[in-house]
Order: structure tokens, then sequence, then C-alpha cells
């Protein structure tokens, strides 16, 4: 008996219809429960202050940077892909469009005037540079 039992539901989650149905509520829970991480280094010299955002698949139109105030800006990524497959020997078309958007204030450590602001795009990373207004001791 325990034995027709695991059968049985073995060849029940073996459906594809199912498999497919699961792996599509999973990936929509993954994305309504656990938004876009957006990772962030901070780097200081005695010239600048810089700010390094990890965009690794994002393209340069979908980065966004936003003066919101002398002591903080806002970085918004917008991630949208569309893919297709077809198989011409299954008869089937599998079309899958992603959206995503993230958004994250960056705070600064003092107050900047935007014009003194800059940033880059390079290599799936934006680059935020301020000048240091922090006055460094030598320590002898």
């Amino acid at each position: 008996m325990k034995k027709d039992f695991s059968h049985m539901l073995d060849s029940f989650f073996d459906d594809r219809s199912l498999k497919k149905l699961l792996y599509t509520l999973d990936e929509y829970v993954h994305r309504a429960i656990s938004p876009i991480y957006i990772p962030i280094d901070v780097r200081e010299t005695k010239e600048k202050y810089v700010i390094i955002a990890h965009l690794p698949n994002a393209k340069r139109e979908n980065v966004h940077l936003q003066f919101i105030d002398n002591t903080r800006l806002l970085l918004s990524v917008v991630y949208d892909e569309q893919t297709e497959t077809i198989d011409d020997e299954k008869k089937m078309i599998h079309r899958q469009h992603t959206y995503e958007r993230a958004t994250k204030s960056i705070f600064l450590p003092y107050p900047v005037h935007e014009s003194d602001i800059q940033a880059s795009f390079q290599d799936g990373k934006l680059i935020i540079q301020l000048p240091q207004k922090k006055t460094f001791i030598p320590i002898e």
C-alpha cells in the first residue's frame, strides 16, 4: 500500500503541466517577496568620495540617478527582458517577459551641490564621485 501511494504521488508530480504551474508560482512568490538588491561600495581618498553601485545586468538607458536634495540621491534601475523560445519539432513557442524595478536611496556623507556630483556608467557599475570635503589630519 505504501509503495502504491508513493508511486501515485510520483506520477502526480511528474505531470509536466503541474511542474510548470509550480515553477510559475515559485517564480511569482520569489519576485514578490525578494526585491532586487543593489550592492553599494564606498571609497574615500583625500580628493574624492566615490560611491559605486554594482548593476551587472543593467543597461545604461535603464539606470537613472536623481538629485533629491543636497544629502540624498535616488538610484532607479529597470530590468526589462523579453525572451522567446521556438521549438519547431514540438510546434511550441515559449515567451517570457520580465519587468523589475529597483530603487535605492543613497545618503551622502555631507551636503553637496548638484553641480559638484559626477556620475558615469561603466562595465555594469554606476560610479558617483563627490569632491572631498573632509579634512584629513596627518598622523606621525
